[in-house]
């Protein structure tokens, strides 16, 4: 078969009607697009809905680095850590949909308890980070006593001319 042939067989077998057909229907879906992106913009329920999930996917989170710090040696806190920032950007995203009206009881009281999740978290992770403080401090004092031998350290106290 010749390219010349196979060229008029595709041409050929196309329908001219289709061409066409999709811009139409591109047309028209874009025409209606605009009203229903307004429409989910406006639409208070679904802009609390997506506020509820982001906050209860936020504190699973929350809860596996909690219940890790707790009991745990072996936790991965940068992974942890990254999604936590992803997790507080989904949720500046989602409350930008909500407008002040928006804003009801029952939202302001997930916000609450959110918040006291996250100061939990907080107080969780800085013992956790006073405790890792705290070590790297005794190490380090440790390391400068194993390796110095006492000529530059200056004596204070009432044993100061003692050999």
């Amino acid at each position: 078969m010749s390219t010349g042939a196979f060229g008029e067989k595709v041409k050929t077998s196309l329908p001219s009607a289709r061409s066409t057909a999709p811009l139409a229907g591109l047309a028209a879906a874009s025409a209606r697009r605009p009203a229903m992106q307004r429409a989910g913009m406006q639409d208070s329920d679904a802009a609390r809905a997506m506020v509820f999930a982001v906050i209860a996917r936020i504190e699973g989170y929350l809860d596996e680095e909690t219940h890790a710090l707790d009991k745990s040696l072996k936790f991965d806190f940068k992974t942890s850590n990254d999604r936590k920032s992803q997790g507080l950007l989904d949720l500046n995203q989602a409350l930008r949909r909500l407008q002040k009206s928006d804003v009801n009881a029952d939202l302001q009281l997930r916000l609450a308890t959110f918040r006291e999740k996250l100061s939990v978290n907080l107080r969780k992770i800085r013992l956790h980070l006073d405790a890792v403080k705290e070590i790297a401090a005794m190490l380090s004092d440790a390391i400068q006593n194993a390796e110095s031998d006492g000529t530059y350290t200056r004596n204070i106290g009432p044993y100061r001319n003692a050999p």
